[in-house]
């Protein structure tokens, strides 16, 4: 099933990066990011990988929950450029139009809980799932459920990184703490 995403050629972003996926696996976690990043080997690399700012975050978190499998992945699976070859923000259009390869995943690897990384995110799946979020009374997180899957909105790691860096220890502890919470081992 994740073949057709890696043949995706809905919108003209695949001729500057094919899709960029996570290897197929079952997973209790799905991380959502924005869009790929420049990777030198698709076949090789992956979403939200570890030498990134954002990925680095992740595997903070991972490592504190012990026997959780996760999956990463991206709304945008290809690399949006501007005119310039520099990594820029996907459009709405490009945004909707990969939205069926997010479900695709969903569906396949069934996830217990999703972490939708950033206000982009979490406004796209609003917009073309039609989700409610409440905030939730114990962490102050916004929470959303699909299909029986809890969707949680969390800051994205990069901007953690970038403009809250004394928060990014409170961050790690709060998000691995609600997996280690709701995880049934």
């Amino acid at each position: 099933m994740l073949e057709s995403i890696k043949q995706c050629k809905r919108c003209n972003l695949y001729k500057n990066q094919n899709p960029l996926l996570d290897q197929l696996k079952v997973c209790d976690i799905m991380w959502v990011g924005l869009s790929a990043k420049k990777v030198e080997d698709i076949e090789k690399d992956m979403p939200l990988a570890i030498r990134t700012n954002s990925g680095g975050i992740i595997a903070e978190i991972e490592s504190r929950c012990e026997k959780v499998l996760t999956y990463k992945t991206n709304l945008v699976k290809c690399l949006p450029l501007d005119e310039n070859e520099k990594l820029r923000y996907p459009n709405t259009s490009e945004i909707n139009t990969c939205f069926s390869n997010l479900i695709k995943e969903i569906d396949l690897l069934k996830p217990k809980i999703i972490f939708l990384l950033g206000t982009q995110v979490t406004a796209a799946v609003k917009r073309n799932l039609k989700v409610k979020f409440e905030k939730d009374e114990d962490s102050d997180l916004k929470i959303g459920k699909y299909k029986g899957v809890e969707l949680i909105a969390v800051y994205h790691p990069s901007y953690v990184c970038s403009y809250r860096r004394k928060y990014k220890e409170c961050y790690i502890e709060q998000i691995s703490n609600i997996i280690n919470a709701r995880m049934l081992y």
